[in-house]
């Protein structure tokens, strides 16, 4: 838990992510402690934690990744703000999605700005991981 990040994330990056057409997630900064597993908060209108990804290690610019996949040729060229590309190796979904209300309620959520470290919601890691479960998308 202590190197899984939590992060908001756009329905439209989402989507490209889970269609496998979007292979890294680009950020500006990276946590001090550098992630092994993203979970992703899907922002209004969706406004829902939905996934749950495993990341290799982050690469920084001007280090290159693969040209294919959706931003990651405008990352090589330098033409994004981000400066961090965080590869997805396997997304997993969760097999009962949790919305702001339900997080907001049961966990004491708020939706992170830039990112949140999972140790801040040791409720909902645990509920997500031994109850409610995930799904395996790639």
């Amino acid at each position: 838990m202590e190197n899984e990040v939590l992060f908001s994330l756009k329905p439209k990056f989402a989507e490209l992510i889970e269609k496998k057409e979007k292979t890294h997630e680009f950020r500006k900064y990276t946590p001090k402690r550098i992630p092994t597993r993203l979970w992703l908060y899907v922002t209004a209108p969706v406004s829902t934690l939905m996934y749950v990804a495993d990341v290799d290690p982050v690469v920084k610019f001007p280090h290159k990744i693969p040209n294919e996949g959706y931003g990651n040729e405008n990352f090589n060229n330098g033409l994004k703000k981000s400066e961090f590309a965080f590869p997805i190796r396997h997304l997993y979904k969760l097999k009962t999605p949790l919305n702001l209300e339900q997080l907001r309620l049961n966990y004491s959520f708020t939706a992170p700005q830039g990112f949140a470290y999972m140790s801040k919601y040791p409720d909902l890691y645990t509920d997500v991981i031994n109850s409610i479960g995930l799904e395996k998308v790639f």
